[in-house]
């Protein structure tokens, strides 16, 4: 079963690696967050807060679906 760092949206993953430059230590810690949970819904509050920050998405533009089950920060596997 993939991680959720691995079912991340292309898009998404590539705004958090060009972070990895200016915030080495939060982006390598969420980073390890990501690569150890398999389930959106085992992330906690802080570690979602973390991915829309480097994501660079406005809350604002974010549905529930995307917060509560990941929708537009993962890549639909079906």
């Amino acid at each position: 079963m993939k991680t959720i760092y691995e079912k991340l949206n292309p898009d998404i993953l590539a705004s958090i690696n060009a972070d990895e430059q200016k915030y080495p230590y939060a982006t390598k810690a969420l980073k390890t967050k990501l690569k150890s949970e398999k389930f959106w819904t085992s992330l906690q509050i802080d570690t979602i807060q973390m991915i829309i920050t480097h994501s660079h998405e406005s809350f604002l533009t974010l549905s529930y679906q995307d917060i509560m089950w990941g929708d537009k920060f993962l890549v639909n596997e079906e």
